[in-house]
């Protein structure tokens, strides 16, 4: 399982052992609707223990289903692997600020963008696909993130008409940090990856062209590949003009590679942080922090 990776995975039998188990069921408290009795409200429905690094993430004990609770349907809570909660944090919206989230749906980075925004400032949620529209205005409107307003487009077409403070650009990827308890031949190519590191590339560039200078632009996938993480992250520095950011985190986790195969990324790609499976029981991610 994942033997191409063996080489930049530091503690790869741990990986292959939390690869072969469920991930835990984590909510993220959604201030804008929860009060002060939410913890208590959620103990009399599960177990659960806060995240260590994030007090907004409580990891669920029990094999109660978290979608169908009433916190859920109240939008006091929004289902979320633990993992897929740390983009945002690196973003660090701040109320009043303008932000793009550019590939949002179903609304999880763009809820969470607005619940740390305090719903003071202006989210776009913008989604390429029709369908997926309807889960990102579903999740907006059951949160109540009323400070969002919904695009509808491809994300390397968005108008460069307006300057964001802070852009998301949580890229289509091959999604291997979420699917490695799939068979190895059920995985993406190398060139599958390959070709999608050409899109995330673009979507990248258009973010630093929508982003105001000194602003911040976070880039993240939930896959593995080289291909599409540190290689799309180096031709950004090559071409761009921006900076990396070195991103520190509060929990277990791998920095960024410098090399892989034939491919030279440069000291600088240790800024980037890696985050496997084994490190919160959760899904793998990549992200990477610029400034404009």
């Amino acid at each position: 399982m994942m033997e191409k990776y063996k080489s930049i995975i530091p503690d790869f039998e741990a990986f292959q052992q939390e690869c072969q188990k469920e991930p835990i069921s984590t909510v993220r408290r959604n201030d804008i609707k929860a009060g002060e009795d939410f913890e208590e409200k959620l103990a009399e429905d599960f177990e659960f223990e806060k995240a260590s690094w994030n007090d907004k993430v409580y990891r669920l004990k029990d094999e109660k289903k978290p979608g169908k609770s009433m916190l859920h349907w109240r939008g006091e809570y929004y289902v979320q692997e633990e993992s897929a909660s740390v983009p945002v944090t690196i973003l660090d919206p701040r109320p009043g600020d303008k932000v793009l989230d550019m590939c949002a749906a179903p609304g999880g980075k763009t809820t969470q963008i607005a619940d740390r925004i305090d719903n003071k400032g202006l989210v776009v949620a913008n989604e390429v696909s029709d369908q997926r529209m309807k889960s990102l205005h579903a999740n907006i409107y059951r949160t109540g993130a009323f400070s969002v307003n919904a695009l509808n487009e491809d994300g390397r077409m968005i108008p460069e008409d307006r300057e964001f403070d802070r852009v998301l650009v949580d890229a289509p990827c091959s999604g291997e940090g979420n699917n490695c308890r799939r068979e190895e031949e059920e995985m993406a190519s190398k060139q599958e990856s390959k070709d999608l590191a050409n899109l995330q590339i673009d979507l990248l560039e258009k973010a630093f062209a929508l982003t105001k200078e000194g602003g911040t632009v976070v880039y993240s996938t939930c896959t593995f590949s080289p291909y599409e993480n540190e290689y799309v992250v180096s031709q950004a520095l090559e071409n761009n003009g921006v900076e990396l950011e070195r991103i520190e985190l509060d929990f277990e986790h791998e920095r960024g590679l410098e090399n892989y195969e034939e491919l030279d990324f440069g000291e600088e790609l240790s800024k980037t942080v890696r985050i496997y499976p084994h490190h919160l029981q959760s899904g793998g991610m990549y992200v990477a922090k610029f400034r404009c």
